[in-house]
């Protein structure tokens, strides 16, 4: 088997194994468990960095990561650096929970799904390829950490309300306001990012096509993210918004640019952005 072949594999089963374990060491309030679970997860991680690496080390780099493998892999890369960050800077462990099941599924759906391709037209290439793919799947990673930190901030904030006892793994968890804060920095990073991705893309259609705006599924369904997230940007931002609103509207835009990338790109056919075995 090549080194190609056996470096996918080799990650998948590291993700296994340390969501596996993370789930365990948090169930049993187990920080040793935990931390061998992260070094797991890591491990996996710095062989997918590899993986990606000999993509990139392609004549064409655009045309390599046109592919549903190639960016199921970036998008669940993409997620695990995220969450490592926000490890290092806020020390939300906690995400694991969320990020190397996340890593894992996507890590699964790359392999799953080789063969697949998704046709691009030349003035996609290079640069302007990451421009819009690259800043539109950070911008997904770090809304896929939002949806994490929302989810245990609505259930904490519901245990702490409603006075019931915490469960085990929940006596672990940082305060609401770390949450918060999270969700915070994941929206003041997550929606320029989003905006760079889809105004290039926007360039990207006049350029090929003289058109800027289609009737495409997926460019209707990224429209109603962007504006969303505007919505959400403004009200955290300007207004100062926090609680229970702004982490249920993290968690409903995560999930719509999961059926944006998941739903229409495979099941609807009339897409430009589907993908084709």
């Amino acid at each position: 088997m090549a080194l190609s072949e056996l470096l996918p594999l080799c990650v998948i089963a590291l993700y296994f194994l340390g969501s596996m374990l993370f789930v365990i060491g948090s169930a049993l309030r187990h920080e040793m468990l935990k931390n061998i679970a992260l070094g797991v997860a890591g491990f996996g991680f710095a062989l997918q960095s590899i993986d990606l690496a000999q993509l990139l080390a392609t004549i064409d780099i655009s045309q390599s990561l046109a592919t549903a493998k190639a960016l199921f892999t970036l998008l669940g890369w993409a997620i695990l650096c995220i969450f490592l960050v926000l490890w290092w800077r806020l020390g939300l462990k906690f995400l694991a929970v969320v990020a190397l099941p996340m890593a894992l599924i996507f890590s699964a759906a790359a392999n799953a799904s080789i063969g697949i391709q998704a046709k691009l037209p030349p003035m996609l290439t290079g640069l302007f390829f990451f421009l819009h793919i690259g800043t539109l799947f950070a911008s997904m990673a770090l809304l896929a950490m939002a949806f994490g930190a929302g989810i245990a901030f609505i259930s904490l904030e519901k245990r702490i309300k409603t006075k019931a006892s915490f469960k085990k793994f929940q006596k672990d968890m940082p305060s609401l306001d770390t949450f918060d804060r999270a969700n915070h920095l994941m929206c003041l990073i997550g929606f320029p990012l989003y905006t760079l991705g889809l105004a290039s893309g926007y360039v990207w259609a006049w350029l090929s096509a003289k058109r800027i705006f289609s009737l495409d599924p997926k460019e209707i369904l990224a429209l109603v993210v962007l504006l969303l997230f505007a919505y959400l940007f403004h009200q955290r931002v300007v207004l100062g918004w926090r609680g229970r609103k702004p982490a249920t509207m993290a968690i409903v835009i995560f999930l719509l640019t999961v059926v944006s990338m998941i739903g229409i790109n495979f099941l609807v056919p009339s897409t430009f952005h589907g993908f084709k075995p």
